[in-house]
């Protein structure tokens, strides 16, 4: 008897916990769409990525001096929401958000060795998951995402004109993981799931 009562009454409890979770994540990724891009589709940096967005990874370009300083670092942050679906799925829900952050570099020596760190920003690159086509025609959207990238000077407003000459080139390597370079962030655990993939 007590069977039959506490059965419909978990079901409801669970039902109801993931419509909350649904809808709760669902305004998340709204917010990226109301917060960053514009009517028109133009994409704007996030002015507080640094310290709302996660850190997830580091590429170094190399060539800052002889000696083997870096060039440039660029930084990447992902939102908290993507970065657990990724975990759970294996894919970029739609409204996901990922900051590159481009920095010109100094190399030092220092009591550790010579090293290269942070000199001034040199620009962002953002994409922006979307997944239901909404700015079709558009130069910065298309193939699943907004592209755009800054200069350091404007973070309003993106130079980014036709995405498929100035973005889609370097992420050719990343096409079959959606086009991002998921190996080089440990939090999306996607080492495990792209064992034999080699970029």
């Amino acid at each position: 008897m007590i069977r039959r009562i506490l059965k419909p009454l978990f079901g409801a409890a669970a039902l109801a916990l993931f419509v909350v979770a649904t809808l709760a994540q669902g305004a998340s990724y709204d917010e990226t769409y109301q917060k960053y891009v514009k009517s028109d589709g133009s994409i704007v940096v996030p002015s507080d990525y640094r310290t709302e967005l996660v850190f997830v990874g580091t590429f170094s370009v190399a060539g800052g001096d002889e000696q083997g300083g870096q060039a440039e670092f660029h930084q990447v942050y992902m939102d908290r929401d993507s970065i657990e679906h990724y975990r759970r799925t294996g894919e970029f829900p739609d409204g996901a958000i990922i900051v590159k952050e481009l920095q010109n570099v100094r190399a030092l020596d220092m009591t550790t060795g010579h090293a290269s760190s942070w000199k001034k920003d040199a620009g962002w690159f953002l994409m922006i998951k979307d997944a239901k086509g909404r700015f079709p025609g558009h130069g910065s959207w298309g193939d699943g995402w907004g592209w755009a990238l800054f200069a350091a000077s404007d973070r309003m407003q993106s130079t980014t004109k036709d995405y498929k000459a100035e973005c889609i080139g370097c992420h050719l390597p990343a096409k079959r993981t959606d086009w991002v370079h998921v190996w080089a962030y440990p939090l999306l655990g996607a080492e495990e799931r792209f064992a034999d993939f080699n970029p």
